[in-house]
């Protein structure tokens, strides 16, 4: 009797989590920009079932290179950027995720890139082989994955444009221009925006050194396009004045 009583409180405790977590998602801020933004309240509280929310600090890492691909992640909060050690040492960051992006679905079995938080974060970890077969039986959600992804096949594109072709000032200036597009939640009330990544996170990601990065900040407020920065928010005086810089001469 008393193992039955016990396995009964054991699925009520199950069911009120299941619930908790069903409300969660569903007042969670960052859901109208995440991939789960498109399913129904049904929908989202069977995603529930299979969520584990992680809070990390400022320089944690939430994977590494080489570790088991085994999650899949969306960020709830806070900033990551992706990097990967070259042989000499030399770092090459890949990429930075805000809130609503979808991190951690590589090609293969292991995470080919690192992933550290640039400030204290909360995410939502998913088993890889759960939203396999979650994104086959919603079609909304395969939808926004897909979405997803292609915009990060664009945000790929555009690096491979900057690095290859771009001035300095001019991949300053379309760097600015993608948070302001792809972290509104980035944007002060007073429209800074926040850098929350140091000099030398910017400079690894645009194939730049430190110094030139500095030098190019500069310029571009000697233009009249941003304000000085204070408490590592940057005004963006003129958005008109950095397209034109970011579409070069002509």
């Amino acid at each position: 009797m008393a193992s039955v009583t016990a396995r009964v409180i054991g699925l009520c405790d199950a069911a009120r989590e299941r619930d908790h977590l069903s409300q969660e998602c569903a007042s969670c801020v960052a859901r109208h920009l995440a991939a789960c933004s498109g399913l129904s309240t049904d929908e989202l509280s069977h995603l529930a079932e299979h969520v584990n929310r992680r809070k990390l600090a400022a320089g944690q890492t939430l994977f590494q290179e080489s570790d088991p691909a085994d999650n899949v992640f969306t960020v709830t909060s806070g900033v990551f950027k992706q990097y990967k050690l070259l042989a000499d040492g030399r770092c090459q960051v890949t990429g930075f995720y805000f809130m609503g992006d979808l991190i951690g679905l590589p090609e293969g079995p292991d995470y080919p890139v690192t992933a550290e938080a640039l400030t204290p974060v909360t995410v939502c970890s998913f088993p890889r082989a759960r939203i396999t077969e979650l994104v086959g039986q919603y079609p909304s959600l395969a939808k926004a994955v897909i979405l997803k992804l292609q915009r990060e096949i664009t945000t790929a594109q555009g690096q491979m444009l900057s690095l290859g072709r771009l001035t300095a000032e001019e991949r300053i200036a379309v760097f600015l221009l993608t948070l302001l597009d792809k972290a509104p939640d980035c944007v002060n009330d007073d429209g800074a925006l926040r850098l929350n990544m140091r000099r030398a996170d910017i400079a690894d990601y645009l194939g730049l050194t430190v110094e030139t990065v500095s030098r190019s900040f500069t310029k571009l407020r000697n233009a009249g396009v941003i304000g000085v920065e204070h408490g590592g928010a940057v005004e963006i005086l003129s958005r008109d004045g950095l397209e034109d810089i970011a579409q070069g001469p002509g």
